[in-house]
């Protein structure tokens, strides 16, 4: 793996080659760009390296502004206040909302340099309902299985590569002391089932696709609700049995990823259904030698994953149009995903999976564990459904698997029957019922 000291060297270079560029050509501009991104500061440090990289190279200057907690209200403030920044790097799943409250711009791909170097598959994160392309994919990613490997070697167990493996192996971590300190208190899965930012539907979504469930169906004049099924229904009902057998961690039901991660750390979970993004965290608490990456496991319509991931956007109202392109144009480079990806600094990364076909991130990354998410979303990814708005859909959706997950003894059809009644309500608002 490359280490530290020489990605530093590498980005340093970069800012030195920037630097003498603007030197040789006394092209300084006093042009400023203002940036947001939805990121915690951790991961904010790699941008800050980005950007820097970028005025080197340019001489726009970048404000840059990230938080990871408020971020759409803070959005909203600032549309309200005529005051929004020229570019958001935002989740891929955020165009919808951003397109409703008229803050983002249409995206005209040819004035974006290396628009051809990025894989067909990410664009189709950047297409509204109508067809029309309103941001630029700068990372992607889909979702594998964190497992603690010591635990399952110690148990003799396999690499779960089905439901019922998966079941086994947290009924084995639950009830076998995996860490062998004579007491009750490990547990099979790490699972954020809270209804916030609708993460209980973003989480299930990977088992209602493997179970080969549909939210919606797309249909000539728009989109009919799908969660009615017995593949739904079955997808619910494996999960469900994991809360009622007490084989997730002490309360699940309420966790955000924020919640549910530290279980996974600390040692009182072993299996984490999460994204690339925590390698290095979990690199260093549990530790790398205590951790596998698995593909997740199959359900009975094979193995699915949620494919993700961010995106930049272009504000409305922007002075900095050409500027704004510039820096998306700088993101999706090489150079820039390169810089993104963060290799050997030890912070999360921004950019996870390239989105540049010309970047091998098997040469970046030298980890073989980046290579089985890469091999996740190019096989078993699935996009949300392009539906006009996945926000409050998302988050009804959240609110009524969590009520499933919350009780043991609930009629999942009914409940499922009830959802989509209001999937289709709001569907109805968006006017994107296939009627």
């Amino acid at each position: 793996m490359i280490g530290r000291n020489d990605m530093l060297k590498k980005m340093t270079t970069h800012l030195l080659a920037g630097a003498m560029l603007l030197a040789a050509t006394g092209a300084a501009s006093a042009e400023t760009l203002k940036v947001w991104s939805r990121q915690t500061d951790e991961s904010a440090l790699i941008l800050k390296t980005l950007t820097d990289a970028f005025t080197a190279k340019t001489g726009i200057k970048v404000e840059s502004y990230n938080t990871g907690t408020d971020f759409e209200q803070r959005l909203a403030r600032a549309a309200a206040a005529r005051d929004l920044p020229d570019v958001v790097i935002n989740d891929d799943i955020a165009l919808g909302q951003m397109l409703k409250m008229g803050i983002i711009e249409e995206v005209d791909p040819s004035k974006i340099e290396g628009k051809d170097q990025i894989v067909p598959a990410a664009w189709n994160s950047a297409k509204a309902a109508n067809g029309k392309i309103y941001s630029v994919p700068i990372s992607a990613q889909a979702f594998a299985l964190f497992v603690r490997k010591d635990w399952r070697e110690k148990l003799g167990l396999p690499q779960p590569k089905t439901w019922d493996d998966l079941h086994k192996l947290a009924e084995a971590f639950t009830k076998n002391d995996p860490d062998g300190n004579g007491k009750a208190d490990t547990f099979g899965l790490s699972v954020p089932a809270s209804t916030v930012r609708g993460y209980a539907s973003w989480y299930m979504s990977n088992f209602i696709w493997a179970a080969g469930g549909n939210f919606v169906k797309q249909e000539k004049g728009g989109f009919k609700p799908d969660l009615e099924s017995k593949p739904v229904a079955a997808a619910l009902g494996f999960m469900r049995s994991l809360f009622c057998e007490g084989l997730v961690q002490p309360g699940a039901i309420n966790a955000t990823t924020g919640d549910a991660l530290p279980t996974f750390r600390s040692g009182q979970t072993g299996i984490f259904l999460s994204g690339p993004y925590h390698i290095a965290v979990l690199d260093e608490q549990p530790g790398k030698d205590k951790i596998e990456v698995l593909p997740p496991p199959a359900g009975p319509g094979g193995v699915a994953a949620l494919a993700e991931g961010t995106s930049a956007y272009i504000m409305t109202g922007t002075k900095a149009r050409t500027a704004a392109e510039k820096f998306i144009g700088y993101l999706i480079s090489p150079e820039g995903q390169e810089i993104g990806m963060g290799e050997g600094t030890g912070h999360t990364p921004l950019v996870r999976l390239p989105t540049n076909k010309a970047v091998d991130v098997n040469a970046v990354r030298k980890d073989a564990r980046w290579e089985t998410f890469k091999e996740v979303f190019d096989k078993s990814g699935h996009y949300v459904p392009p539906v006009p708005n996945w926000t409050p859909i998302r988050m009804l959706t959240a609110e009524g698997f969590n009520k499933i997950l919350a009780s043991c003894s609930s009629d999942i059809p009914a409940e499922l029957k009830a959802i989509d009644q209001q999937m289709a309500e709001e569907l109805r608002k968006q006017k994107a019922l296939a009627e």
